[in-house]
């Protein structure tokens, strides 16, 4: 059984805000200066060896792959489903390399943005105790193995945020683009602080479509746009038990909580926050196939023991155990896995 590292940080204390209950605004915790980027531990290995960091966009195009040039122009990078081309083992081996690109090394906060209608689920409890409890874990440093060029790493320093009902402010079928202003208009209302270090998370329920592809192309993707000069990163999930249970759920006869949507969403959802950490802009950590470093590992558990419950599982953080799908570990010897 694998045990989190020691918590380093107290643990925020974040009420959840009941779907059909009027929100108030979440309290914006202080934005982290930029100078005082996480340190993580000396035994956390080192940025990729021989990754390939050129300042110059005349030395970048010269020296990157064509697909990979590519990859950078892209809006979104999506979750593969759990049958895909995508994982064949040409792309499950390849070398994951930095282009130069930002990587998340403040805190972080994650601001969950709840679309749709949870109450008959337990989701909303289990996803928000899987983030309070993610930052500062042993499955944390595997994020910390990927560099930013000028000393720092990628942060291990994952906090809720906070957390707000949305309602079907905008309908039960989602674009993009909709998600998107899910969350600009979130941030403009004030019910969300603008933090260029945060995450926000738009989760939707099982009777919310995602019109560009959820079930079909897609589990989630994260994204990035900016709102008064200020980049803003974002990510989509939504809850498979409608729509995606043979394409987004992991094949497994139970799993740690008892609800099998619920424990899919938050493998997803951590899938996605570890691609944001590490490629924000999509232009900084991902290989020669554009895949980043979850993409790499997805639907892989690694080695798994037996939760309370008889369920499978490979991580504890805090008391629960999880079933997370493994994250690809950066330096001279990569390869996935659930601590680096």
């Amino acid at each position: 059984m694998r045990h989190p590292l020691p918590l380093l940080a107290a643990a925020l204390a974040n009420a959840v805000i009941a779907p059909g209950v009027a929100p108030s605004a979440v309290a914006a915790p202080p934005v982290p200066s930029r100078a005082s980027a996480s340190t993580v531990a000396s035994s956390v290995p080192a940025p990729a060896a021989g990754a390939v960091h050129v300042p110059h966009a005349r030395a970048k195009a010269r020296h990157t792959h064509p697909r990979t040039r590519r990859h950078r122009r892209r809006s979104k990078v999506i979750m593969p489903l759990r049958s895909t081309r995508g994982l064949a083992t040409g792309r499950r081996t390849a070398r994951i390399t930095f282009h130069g690109g930002r990587v998340i090394t403040a805190p972080s906060h994650v601001y969950l943005l709840w679309y749709g209608d949870w109450s008959t689920t337990p989701t909303i409890g289990i996803i928000t105790r899987l983030v309070r409890e993610l930052g500062w874990s042993e499955y944390a440093t595997t994020n910390a193995t990927y560099g930013d060029g000028h000393g720092g790493r990628a942060t291990i320093d994952v906090r809720l945020g906070g957390s707000i009902s949305l309602g079907y402010s905008r309908g039960r079928r989602l674009s993009d683009a909709g998600v998107r202003m899910l969350v600009t208009g979130a941030i403009r209302a004030r019910r969300v602080p603008l933090d260029p270090d945060a995450i926000y998370a738009v989760l939707t329920s099982a009777d919310v479509r995602e019109t560009s592809g959820f079930a079909t192309r897609y589990c989630g993707w994260h994204s990035r746009t900016t709102l008064r000069r200020t980049a803003v990163h974002y990510l989509f999930a939504g809850d498979p038990r409608q729509q995606a249970p043979t394409t987004c759920e992991p094949r497994v006869a139970s799993t740690p909580h008892g609800d099998a949507a619920s424990d899919a969403l938050a493998g997803t959802l951590v899938h996605e926050i570890d691609e944001t950490l590490t490629d924000p802009d999509i232009d900084a950590w991902y290989d020669r196939y554009g895949s980043e470093n979850a993409d790499k590992c997805a639907w892989t558990f690694g080695a798994t023991h037996a939760a309370a419950n008889g369920a499978p599982s490979n991580v504890q953080l805090g008391n629960e155990d999880w079933l997370i799908q493994q994250n690809w570990v950066a330096g001279k010897h990569q390869a996935c896995a659930l601590h680096a």
